[in-house]
Parts: C-alpha cells; sequence; structure tokens
C-alpha cells in the first residue's frame, strides 16, 4: 500500500499555492502603506492651504472683543449675556472685598471701573475696579457663539461707506466683470482654436508660435500702451469697459488650451460632415463645440477666478469707490485707520466662497478638460 502523506508529488503541489498566498498578503500589504503614505502626504500639504482659510472663516463669526483676545482660540466665544430691566448686559465673575464670586451683569465700563448690578435684584448697583495690582477682579463669562450678524454688518458696511460704496455694490461689480469676461473669453478664443486646429492656410504654424509668444511678455511691459489707450485714447476711464473688452480679443493661453482639445476630436468626423455638405461653420457649432464641454468648462473656470481675483486691473482703471470690484474693495477696507477684523474676515469669506462654490460644481469637467487636452494628436 502507497503512503499518500509521504507522497512527494502532493508537496511540490501545495508549495507553489503557499507562494501565491504570500505574495497577494505582501501585496495587499504594500499597497495599504503606500495609499497610506500617500494620503497622508496629501492631508498634510492640503492643511497647509486648509488652514489659513479655516482661520478666517472661524474669524468671521468672532465678537469684537474674541478676535484680540491672548492667546487666540479657534472657536469664537462670546460674553453671555442676561436680561435686566427688558435690556441684555454681559455677565461677569466679579470678585468682591470679602472674597467671594459673583455674577453680576455689566452695564459701564469706563477707565477700568466697572459698573455692575446683580441680575437676582437690579436694585443693588457696585462699582469694582477691574484691576486691582495684578490681580484681575472681573473676568467675563464667556460661551461659544457664532456672530453671524458679521456677514450683513460688513456687506453693509464696505470701505466707503459715505458715499454709498458696500461690499453688495462691490460684489455686484465683481460679478458683472466675471460674467462679461466668459462670455468675451469663450466667444472669441473658440473660432480662433479651430481655425489653428482644423482650417489649413499659409503662415498657419508661423502665426500660431508669433501668438503663443506673446504668452512671454509680463502685464508689467504692456500696462503703461494700454493705460494710455484705454484711458486717455478711448476716454474709457473709471468704467467696466477697459475690463470687458480686452476678453472680447484671443488670449494666447486660451487658443493654446482650444486647439490642443480640438485635434484630440477625429478628423473623420468632421470629414463625413463636408462630404454631408457641412459648412465650416456648421462643423464648428454642431460638432466641434458640443464635444468640447470639457475643456470649455476648464476655461470658464479659469476666466472666472482670473477676473473674481484681477487687483492689478481694476487698480489701474477704477477711480470711483462704487466702481470698485470685491478684490479693490477688501484692500481698501484694509487700508482704513479703523479696521473691524472680525467684518474684514467676514468679507474675505464672501469673497471667497463664489470661486469655492465655482470649482465645486465644474470640477468633474475642469479636471477632466486638463486630463484631455493635448492627450494626443
Amino acid at each position: 500500500m502507497t503512503n499518500i502523506a509521504s507522497s512527494p508529488d502532493l508537496n511540490l503541489n501545495q508549495q507553489p499555492k503557499r507562494d501565491a498566498s504570500s505574495e497577494r498578503q505582501a501585496r495587499k500589504i504594500r499597497d495599504l502603506f503606500t495609499s497610506t503614505l500617500s494620503h497622508g502626504l496629501i492631508i498634510f500639504v492640503g492643511m497647509f492651504f486648509a488652514i489659513p482659510f479655516l482661520w478666517m472663516l472661524l474669524t468671521a463669526f468672532k465678537s469684537d472683543q474674541d478676535v484680540f483676545r491672548s492667546p487666540p482660540r479657534w472657536l469664537p466665544y462670546d460674553n453671555v449675556r442676561v436680561e435686566v430691566n427688558s435690556e441684555k448686559f454681559p455677565l461677569y465673575n466679579v470678585k468682591t472685598e470679602d472674597g467671594t464670586i459673583k455674577q453680576l451683569a455689566a452695564l459701564k465700563i469706563v477707565e477700568g471701573v466697572g459698573t455692575f448690578v446683580d441680575p437676582a435684584n437690579p436694585s443693588e448697583i457696585f462699582e469694582y475696579k477691574l484691576q486691582r495690582g495684578s490681580e484681575r477682579i472681573a473676568e467675563p463669562i464667556m460661551e461659544v457663539s457664532f456672530r453671524w450678524q458679521n456677514f450683513p454688518d460688513a456687506m453693509s458696511r464696505g470701505s466707503r461707506p459715505g458715499v454709498g460704496a458696500s461690499f453688495w455694490v462691490y460684489f455686484r461689480n465683481s460679478l458683472v466683470i466675471a460674467f462679461f469676461t466668459i462670455i468675451g473669453t469663450l466667444v472669441s478664443n473658440a473660432p480662433v482654436a479651430y481655425a489653428f486646429a482644423r482650417l489649413k492656410f499659409p503662415g498657419r504654424d508661423l502665426l500660431f508660435v508669433i501668438i503663443l509668444a506673446t504668452m512671454m511678455l509680463p502685464f508689467q511691459v504692456t500696462m503703461i500702451p494700454i493705460y494710455l489707450l484705454f484711458n486717455d485714447a478711448l476716454g474709457w476711464g473709471d468704467t467696466f469697459l477697459p475690463l470687458i473688452i480686452p476678453a472680447f480679443f484671443a488670449n494666447a493661453w486660451d487658443v493654446f488650451l482650444l486647439r490642443q482639445f480640438f485635434r484630440t476630436i477625429p478628423e473623420e468626423m468632421c470629414d463625413a460632415a463636408r462630404v454631408d455638405g457641412a459648412s465650416e461653420w456648421q462643423i464648428f457649432t454642431r460638432i466641434v463645440l458640443p464635444l468640447s464641454t470639457p475643456v470649455l468648462a476648464t476655461i470658464t473656470v479659469f476666466t472666472f477666478l482670473y477676473a473674481w481675483n484681477d487687483f492689478t486691473g481694476p487698480l489701474l482703471f477704477l477711480n470711483s469707490p462704487r466702481n470698485f470690484t470685491m478684490a479693490l474693495g477688501l484692500q481698501d477696507f484694509q487700508g482704513q485707520k479703523t479696521i473691524v477684523w472680525n467684518q474684514l474676515m467676514a468679507a474675505a469669506t464672501v469673497f471667497t466662497l463664489p470661486i469655492i462654490v465655482a470649482f465645486f460644481f465644474a470640477q468633474k469637467t475642469f479636471i477632466q478638460g486638463i486630463k484631455l487636452t493635448g492627450s494626443k494628436e
């Protein structure tokens, strides 16, 4: 009788199975380690961008007193208030002369002397110095409180309230400029890019290289001639026209981006349309543009970010506070003698939100457009 347990063939068959199982287990461990390391690195780098935004957002909800608290705290705190004679006053822990601690409402504080009242007995009024030597006599009672009123106060205030210029006006001006800049960019760049991608004419490649070369010119080189053209020659000073009209003339970056995407569309589709009698305009509007939604969304996001964040252009051409954009209004607000920091942060948060919302809704097509552009010739 043959002993199966000691068969050499059975041991040889089990060995590859154990090796394959060990290899799969080791691969899973490597993949888990790589994934954990990469995600940890992404989160670490992302914190450098998230922490300043989070600090700005939380500061926008703080009270005037809590903004200057040292050491600073992340969460917004505000005074606990009690109602005394139909009015609300901040509540303090006050150390009396006999050493006991009472919770009193502060009616007023003048030159370091506070006038307090007992909420349980409003007829009793006390006066205490807030500081006795190095000892603090009265400490405000604080609680976590989000002051939402900072946002309407900031948007209604603005940097020049005396001339009727508030952040609502700046917000509207930025939206108007961004909207027409997007329209002009899409209308002007798409036909030019299609001509460079699909039409054949003498000097096409040389002209395209010359257009790309203009990208190397910094704005500081053309700033003075542009200012003299729009302000002196055309008389468009202190209007939105110098910020909008240039968008209706194609720029090198968007033409390049669109051209590279158009070249990824199969030429056979356009040839089939030409055989059917379609003109170049019909091919462009009915075939190329509908297939170019990702890159058009990408250009829309880029254009919105540029127009919304632009500071140099409005600073150069806009003089009246009622024509200021959000970027210019924030800088002007910060340059005032008295800066209300929580309201400044609230206005900056409102300025940032449209950018986040625009990228959030266009994220999928935006990333797809970047990925597909120039993927093949």
